[in-house]
């Protein structure tokens, strides 16, 4: 069924124009058809939050980051995870924070500017371009589903009947958050009054550096059925998806927070991703569909799939509160367990053909391409004989670097012998660097013998190893 409905959404053609990647399926190791074509290749992108601000109890900006803080914490991200590629979204970017006059987000936070910039947007524009020198594209994170009475569009929308509404009439509520309700805006009636692609235009008007970064997070992005309208939520989906459309006609993506089965080839990404089960990670390659993680308040997931194809990371529960802490310094720490734990072996999966998972529970043991596996009962990953993790030792290929390197991480001190890759030139020495939190860089020389070394890892710090071949 789940395949007919995603052949169906092929044929609806909601694509992008201007093809940067070429997303497929492959099932049984066969290519199948195109699914959508993403701006960026989101199972090798490191895609987090960063939060900013939100209102107090006053309604007045509580500030977390500033975008200086902001562009100070995406220097030091991009030393630690070695260049990797980055898309981070702002959360609290607009008003005086997080989840403040929705629909409308139209102004920039005034309290999180630089004091040389005349205006907040004006530091904004400068975060996103300055962040582009750190393999960052910034973006932001929106809502198109709540709507505030406070709002400045609020008038207009009871006006032209854009929210939702319960079987006796009454507006529908659908939270309560910074002491206010949230109501759910209606998507067949706005996209109908022009009103969503008004917001859509208005924001990228507002930030130009939007088309280039050809990203947007859409947050908490649900269809619901409006009883007071005789609409089902079939039906707003149907409209969600033309939001959707219109987004990518103007060269963005859109992802979001939850998997969305009827968005599978058109949104790439879900901030939780516990809703893919076993199958779907056969069925559908990462660069169909990723996320950052698994949510760990739902407790039915089978939690056990994040080990066996891999998870990424949300960084914005791990990032600090610099205008709070200017001297919080543990965060970076926590970072890279994190990162060295979780994307190492997420982005070396997704490089691999999915194949097919063997046993049961926690006994289950996933296969891929290259002769790929990935064991649960002892938490191993294996290519080969050539051990790539055990519990908390990694040493994986650094498979987005446009080099021959390998990164070594362990939760504790330790001394192992690595296997260095079969397709590494056999040297007799290997180049160890140390990647500090500290941004210390100590550098040494190891004797490689009959293709393995020899490396005294310290707990919790990274290592990147390149062969000398001479």
């Amino acid at each position: 069924m789940k395949r007919l409905i995603l052949n169906l959404l092929i044929l609806a053609g909601l694509l992008v124009g201007n093809v940067c990647y070429g997303v497929t399926s492959k099932i049984s190791g066969e290519q199948e058809n195109v699914f959508a074509d993403f701006n960026h290749d989101y199972s090798q992108t490191l895609v987090m939050k960063l939060f900013l601000s939100k209102p107090d109890s006053e309604g007045k900006p509580m500030v977390a980051n500033t975008f200086e803080d902001a562009m100070e914490i995406i220097k030091i991200t991009d030393e630690l995870t070695l260049g990797v590629p980055k898309i981070i979204y702002l959360v609290g970017w607009q008003y005086n924070g997080h989840d403040d006059k929705y629909p409308a987000f139209f102004g920039v936070n005034e309290a999180l500017k630089r004091e040389q910039d005349a205006t907040a947007r004006e530091s904004l524009i400068w975060l996103m371009e300055e962040a582009r020198k750190y393999h960052t594209v910034v973006s932001l994170h929106i809502n198109m589903t709540d709507a505030y009475d406070d709002s400045p569009l609020w008038p207009e929308y009871l006006e032209n009947d854009l929210i939702s509404k319960t079987t006796n009439g009454n507006l529908m509520v659908i939270g309560n958050y910074n002491n206010r309700k949230a109501y759910q805006i209606n998507y067949k009636n706005e996209w109908e009054s022009g009103y969503a692609k008004m917001r859509i235009d208005r924001l990228l008007d507002l930030l130009p550096p939007l088309r280039e970064g050809k990203t947007i997070h859409i947050d908490a992005w649900i269809a619901r059925e409006s009883k007071g309208h005789y609409e089902s939520a079939v039906t707003e989906a149907k409209y969600q998806q033309k939001v959707l459309a219109y987004w990518n006609q103007q060269g963005i993506d859109a992802t979001s927070e939850w998997v969305m089965d009827y968005m599978i080839g058109k949104i790439p990404f879900a901030w939780h991703f516990n809703h893919f089960s076993q199958e779907d990670y056969l069925r559908y390659p990462a660069s169909t569909y990723t996320g950052s993680g698994l949510n760990r308040d739902l407790e039915y997931t089978d939690f056990g799939l994040g080990f066996l194809f891999g998870k990424s990371m949300y960084g914005e529960n791990i990032f600090p509160q610099l205008h709070k802490n200017p001297n919080d310094e543990e965060w970076k720490q926590k970072f890279v367990n994190e990162f060295y734990l979780n994307c190492l072996q997420y982005f070396f999966l997704n490089k691999h053909v999915r194949i097919q998972v063997e046993g049961e529970g926690d006994e289950r043991i996933a296969r891929f391409s290259d002769n790929v596996t990935t064991s649960l009962a002892d938490s191993t990953v294996f290519q080969g004989d050539r051990l790539l993790r055990e519990k908390g030792f990694v040493a994986f290929p650094v498979v987005w670097k446009n080099e021959t390197s390998l990164a070594v991480y362990s939760t504790k001190s330790e001394e192992r012998e690595i296997t260095i890759p079969g397709d590494w030139e056999r040297g007799s020495r290997v180049r160890i660097q140390e990647i500090s939190v500290n941004g210390e860089k100590n550098e040494r020389e190891i004797k490689v013998t009959d293709g393995v070394f020899s490396l005294k890892i310290e707990k919790g710090k990274p290592y990147i190893i390149r062969p000398l071949v001479k």
